[in-house]
């Protein structure tokens, strides 16, 4: 018994050592072959000998029971995301805010990355062990993903014993990505089995972190690389090129372009660099990140309401493309306000179909003048949200300029305007003095009433132009929009609530007001009966709304859609006063 216990340890070290070499050195000292075989003996190993079975051992990657659904679990340090750089004139001015708050003059050494374009997991190791893979969430609460996370075969399920003693306990920041040459492969088996093809890289890793089988997730060829830490118990660094090799002496994966160096214009150099060579990195980025190297001025800089003050991310210059405006509409968010978007001839830009851009506001209508049939440049700022950086008229029979409505889209209500806006139809010489009134009391809107034409002052400010519904709660849109916030994620978190199932809720009058989400655990016969119900998604559906009554109060607060109050807003308020 003890001489086969010895070659069961054996077997878990040197599966893990083939794992190393080869998904993160990449560079395997035996064949496939030989390691199905040191595999199917410690799989053998353990059917004979249960009690054996740790929750380090490599069989544990695999045969995990898919889930009902994701819990979540409160970070132990929050999981900022970054402030962002798009020219070279943000990052100095990054660096000269780091020496103002420094008060110094000295050089700053700054530790440069490639920014992975995936997504950001936390890692969470107790005395080298993995116990727990968290999503990012809302920075705070993220998802407990473990089952998946195991299953990613770079991810060390323990710890590299080295010189370096491990954390009591370390949440390793970092980012699951896929390469893109298995990206490619990925997708060519999925057209091959007439299955939903990914858009890009990021989608496919985020799709397959959140699938509720395991299975699922392990047959996606998802790779790992850490880029920093959030909690560390029982162990300090004093720079972060240090806490990257004890990451690589303790078997975590590190990306090996990250490079230290000791001026900005060193890291303009390195973001040159890496922008030239793009297209070679097996994987997708889309931009630089800069850290101060030395933990102790990370603590002096601190942080902000979302992102550190010693750190940013060099966005690489956004992809653009041309297409065609088909239409130009105005859609009614839950606050009332209209937002011009402009509807489009489908167009790849980055790696994602895009077929709606948003128009913003009414000087942003008017200084594009964008018009159905014109030819359009989009990109994607920042990589992710589409842009419409120019229009190209056309040049035979352009169509008429797009107007302001002065009615609501949704519930034909009259609107309100800014009292800004070159949009109002409006007597002249009644405005002359209205504007001057409102001027003075900076109440910055008013009620252009479309058939009389008369104007109402209203008290509150907005400083920029604006189209809102005035049918308040008895628009359609402005009442589902509100429920759509209310349960989303990042407020009162309910699943179950799509934007269907809300509609088909509000039209049979089951919901009039938030409260009434509360009483329909007690109008589940009735629920069952509605179309795309049945008894365990209303079972399911109770159970989500029923946890909703013990969210953070700061959730509580965001959920109601106060206006101005937003995420950060809440938190503080939350912070001030405890409870309600």
């Amino acid at each position: 018994m003890k001489k086969i216990n010895k070659r069961y340890i054996f077997l878990q070290e040197s599966i893990r050592t083939h794992d190393y070499e080869y998904y993160i050195l990449d560079s395997p000292s035996i064949s496939d072959h030989e390691y199905d075989d040191l595999f199917k003996e410690l799989k053998h190993l353990e059917s004979e000998n249960p009690e054996w079975i740790t929750a380090e051992s490599p069989s544990q990657r695999v045969g995990i029971k898919p889930e009902n659904d994701f819990s979540t679990f409160k970070h132990f340090k929050q999981m900022l995301s970054l402030a962002n750089a798009f020219d070279e004139q943000d990052l100095r001015n990054f660096h000269d805010r780091i020496l103002k708050n420094l008060d110094t003059n000295d050089q700053i050494e700054y530790f440069c990355e490639p920014k992975m374009d995936g997504a950001a997991v936390s890692l969470i190791y107790e005395r080298g062990i993995l116990t727990r893979g968290i999503t990012r969430g809302d920075g705070t609460l993220g998802e407990d993903i473990t089952s998946n996370i195991r299953t990613i075969r770079s991810i060390p399920l323990s710890l590299k014993a080295s010189e370096n003693s491990f954390p009591d306990l370390l949440e390793v920041r970092g980012e699951v990505f896929i390469k893109k040459s298995d990206f490619n492969y990925l997708n060519k088996k999925a057209k091959k089995n007439d299955e939903k093809v990914f858009a890009n890289p990021r989608n496919a890793a985020a799709g397959s972190l959140r699938q509720l089988d395991p299975a699922i997730t392990r047959s996606r060829p998802l790779a790992f690389f850490a880029h920093g830490i959030g909690s560390c118990q029982g162990k300090e660094f004093v720079d972060l090129q240090e806490m990257f090799s004890v990451f690589s002496s303790w078997g975590l994966p590190v990306n090996n372009l990250n490079r230290l160096v000791g001026s900005i214009d060193e890291c303009l150099m390195y973001f040159d660099e890496i922008d030239s060579t793009r297209e070679k990195i097996p994987f997708e980025i889309d931009g630089v990140v800069f850290k101060v190297n030395k933990i102790l001025l990370q603590r002096k800089l601190g942080e902000i309401a979302r992102s550190p003050r010693w750190a940013i991310a060099h966005k690489f210059p956004a992809e653009e493309a041309y297409t065609e405006i088909e239409n130009v509409e105005f859609q009614v968010g839950r606050t009332g306000i209209l937002t011009p978007v402009a509807k489009l001839k489908s167009v790849n830009v980055g790696g994602v179909n895009v077929s709606n851009c948003t128009l913003h506001n009414l000087d942003e209508l008017k200084r594009l003048d964008p018009r159905i049939g014109d030819g359009a440049v989009i990109k994607r700022a920042g990589d992710v949200i589409p842009k419409m950086v120019k229009v190209i008229p056309k040049k035979n029979n352009r169509a008429s300029m797009i107007q302001a409505p002065q009615k609501c889209p949704s519930c034909n209500a009259d609107v309100v305007f800014n009292f800004q806006s070159d949009w109002l139809v409006i007597d002249p010489e009644k405005s002359k003095p209205l504007k001057k009134f409102a001027s003075s009391y900076e109440a910055q809107k008013f009620i252009a009433n479309s058939q009389s034409n008369t104007l109402e002052i209203s008290e509150e400010r907005l400083e920029t132009p604006f189209i809102k519904c005035s049918g308040g709660n008895n628009c359609p849109e402005i009442f589902q929009g509100k429920f759509t916030h209310f349960v989303s994620r990042k407020a009162m978190d309910i699943d179950g609530l799509g934007q269907e199932i809300l509609l088909s809720l509000i039209s049979k009058k089951f919901i009039k007001d938030y409260a009434d989400l509360y009483d329909l655990k007690n109008h589940q016969v009735e629920l069952v009966k509605l179309e795309r119900f049945g008894e365990k998604s209303v079972q399911n559906l109770i159970q989500s709304i029923e946890h909703s009554a013990s969210v953070d109060l700061f959730k509580l607060i965001y959920s109601l859609g106060i206006e101005e109050v937003g995420e950060t807003t809440a938190r503080n308020l939350a912070n001030r006063f405890g409870s309600f």
